[in-house]
């Protein structure tokens, strides 16, 4: 599963299996009188762990869980609101699963950018057994970053879709599958991460714009029809963007149409910087091309329980994989359409041949989409 990466950042810290090692299923009734069984992210007491997760934190936490249904860590504590101990939380995103409808369709570009000459002519056919993007031929894909606003752990992408709204998978925000590490920045404009400065030729990209999540709306019924269902969430953030030529919005695929019908055979392009065949995540922004495979064919490797909201595309070498969740599944052309979310794969092995991997389809969420974002 592509969320998988977020175990990078558990064995970088070594903290889950520490924390676990001792936790139950449901252990609340351990928490003394007064005190409540709660999230670890929601107690102050613990929120140096986050940045700080020395040996001694460690310890204190352990003794304290109470609970750790599905891998949701809990802990117990006297006063969710704020305790008397340690350091005080980077202010909360304010999380939901949707907010008064509105019309947003209005907010949504009409005519999205085209891709420049040179990317059409330097496009390969061909994220995982994938190739590197050119400068500025991607300019909707974000980038999301965990645990820290100055020094975040990189894992997941989006794709701009309005001056302040990223669209991305759930599973990249809720906290059974980021193990508890929280989204903390999301950058726009973003090319090869191990840089401070892009340039190809001549010509350098402007700075990337780094953005505050203000909002992340998850989808109502993420999680329960079976698994990663309705894997969608918004982000807001906490300021438009600038919108510059490296970072533009991309168009979404019409409601109701089909992917077969709008394809016209032709192959999608994921994009990200997730696990590539080396095993490590990439540094520069890559991108494959995938076909698509029909419900028949794709939801046999899935135990037949993928819904009309979930497609297919690839089975070959190249693929997406785990830090690519998120981020586009896009048609490209004159006028590009984001068709799909990167959402989940089989097992742990990406590029296996034969064996497609699963997105979210946008055009079932337009509607929802339209009615969740605001001026």
């Amino acid at each position: 599963m592509y969320f998988d990466l977020f175990k990078q950042l558990d064995q970088k810290h070594n903290f889950t299996r520490n924390i676990l090692s001792c936790a139950g299923d449901n252990r609340s009734s351990r928490c003394r009188p007064g005190q409540m069984c709660t999230p670890l992210r929601s107690s102050r007491t613990y929120q140096q762990f986050f940045t700080n997760p020395t040996e001694e934190l460690w310890q204190r936490i352990r003794r304290a869980s109470c609970s750790n249904l599905r891998g949701n860590i809990q802990v117990c504590c006297s006063n969710v609101i704020g305790d008397t101990t340690d350091t005080t939380p980077t202010d909360p995103i304010t999380i939901e699963t949707t907010q008064n409808p509105g019309s947003g369709e209005s907010l949504l570009p009409s005519k999205c950018r085209r891709a420049s000459q040179v990317a059409r002519q330097l496009f390969v056919p061909q994220v995982f057994n994938g190739d590197d993007s050119i400068l500025k031929e991607l300019p909707w894909t974000a980038v999301q970053g965990y645990n820290s606003r100055t020094d975040p752990f990189w894992a997941c992408g989006g794709t701009l879709i309005t001056e302040q709204y990223v669209l991305t998978a759930a599973h990249c925000i809720h906290q059974t599958y980021t193990l508890g590490a929280t989204l903390e920045v999301v950058r726009l404009g973003e090319y090869n991460l191990s840089s401070t400065e892009d340039c190809s030729g001549f010509t350098c990209a402007p700075p990337t714009q780094d953005f505050t999540p203000e909002k992340v709306i998850l989808h109502p019924d993420f999680d329960t029809r079976t698994l990663l269902s309705d894997d969608i969430a918004l982000i807001r953030l906490n300021k438009k963007a600038s919108l510059n030529g490296y970072v533009e919005p991309l168009c979404l695929h019409p409601a109701g149409a089909r992917v077969e019908g709008l394809l016209g055979g032709r192959q999608a392009e994921v994009a990200g910087w997730g696990l590539t065949e080396t095993g490590q995540t990439a540094s520069v922004l890559q991108k494959a091309s995938l076909p698509f495979v029909n419900k028949g064919t794709c939801n046999p490797h899935y135990d037949n329980t993928l819904l009309p909201e979930q497609i297919c595309f690839g089975g070959l070498a190249q693929d997406s994989c785990r830090g690519d969740s998120g981020g586009p599944l896009v048609l490209r052309g004159s006028n590009p359409l984001l068709i799909g979310i990167v959402s989940r794969g089989k097992g742990k092995r990406c590029g296996v041949v034969g064996i497609p991997a699963v997105y979210t389809h946008v055009a079932a969420y337009r509607n929802w989409i339209t009615k969740n974002i605001r001026a």
